[in-house]
């Protein structure tokens, strides 16, 4: 099973790593990377001056998501996020640091446990703290791309499968309202067992706009049943090219080819997942 497991996310890193240098590839046509340019800038400075501004707000919503990641739903056992009130957010932050380093330096010598609990913590929030700023930004980017992006991406993958002829994929059984509910259950009381509410939580963030944009890519490509078959098959790479993207949003420069690389890799992943490798003949230059 772990054997399985392993060689099913190898094969999806590689095919998102496929698909982000096809797409790479592809944005220098059809004006896809100067708009992508002229458009990421806007959210990604709005982002930057709400987490500059609100930067106590932010670092207490990631420790608390670190918290929740760790510890699931026993962490809702405290009133919530705690995140209301009026004003002096950044006087009880100091305040609560000013506790920990207090407490820490008193039982440093007993609870070294306490210390690596404390380290792990802190890399927690850190982490999270990055992921919702990529995740903030990716989801405000991913707003006009049906419009100003997702049309262009299409036609110039439409090019390099001119010839693609789609394979059978096993078709799923319609779900009942009482299997959505149960799935729906599932996922919400996967939230409250800890350590798994970090894999639930983390993998939703990095599928969510991918997944949003493979939605809206397969419209006029694939009917109902067939995304719905094809998007369980490439479950595993839609996660690994969310987790790229979200990595490609932190690096300065590169995340201004965001809008274009999450169009045109989508595009490239659905056809790369329906083509009949066999039948299908080799894809024709593009010239602009």
């Amino acid at each position: 099973m772990w054997k399985r497991a392993y060689q099913r996310w190898t094969c999806a890193f590689g095919e998102a790593i496929a698909c982000l240098g096809m797409a790479m590839r592809d944005a220098r046509h059809a004006g896809l990377w100067w708009r992508a340019a002229l458009w990421c800038p806007v959210p990604t400075l709005i982002w930057l001056w709400l987490f500059y501004h609100n930067s106590a707000f932010f670092i207490k919503l990631a420790s608390r998501a670190s918290m929740f990641a760790m510890f699931g739903g026993l962490t809702l056992m405290d009133g919530g996020l705690g995140m209301g009130g009026g004003g002096g957010g950044q006087g009880k932050i100091m305040v609560d640091i000013t506790r920990w380093v207090r407490d820490l330096v008193k039982f440093i010598m007993d609870l070294g446990l306490f210390l690596q609990f404390l380290v792990v913590a802190l890399a927690m929030a850190g982490f999270f703290y990055a992921l919702l700023f990529a995740f903030a930004n990716l989801t405000t980017v991913c707003l006009p791309l049906r419009w100003l992006f997702l049309r262009r991406a299409q036609r110039v993958a439409q090019v390099r499968y001119a010839g693609w002829q789609p394979r059978p994929l096993p078709a799923l059984p319609p779900r009942s309202a009482w299997q959505w509910t149960s799935k729906v259950l599932k996922h919400l009381l996967s939230l409250m067992i800890p350590v798994w509410s970090l894999y639930v939580v983390v993998r939703f963030m990095l599928e969510c706009n991918v997944g949003l944009m493979y939605f809206l890519a397969a419209d006029g490509v694939l009917d109902a049943q067939q995304r719905r078959a094809l998007m369980h098959a490439q479950r595993p790479a839609i996660t690994m090219l969310g987790l790229m993207l979200c990595v490609l949003m932190l690096i300065p420069f590169i995340n201004l080819l965001i809008p274009a690389l999450l169009c045109s890799s989508v595009c490239h992943l659905q056809r790369r997942g329906w083509i009949d490798p066999v039948q299908a003949p080799p894809a024709p230059a593009l010239t602009a």
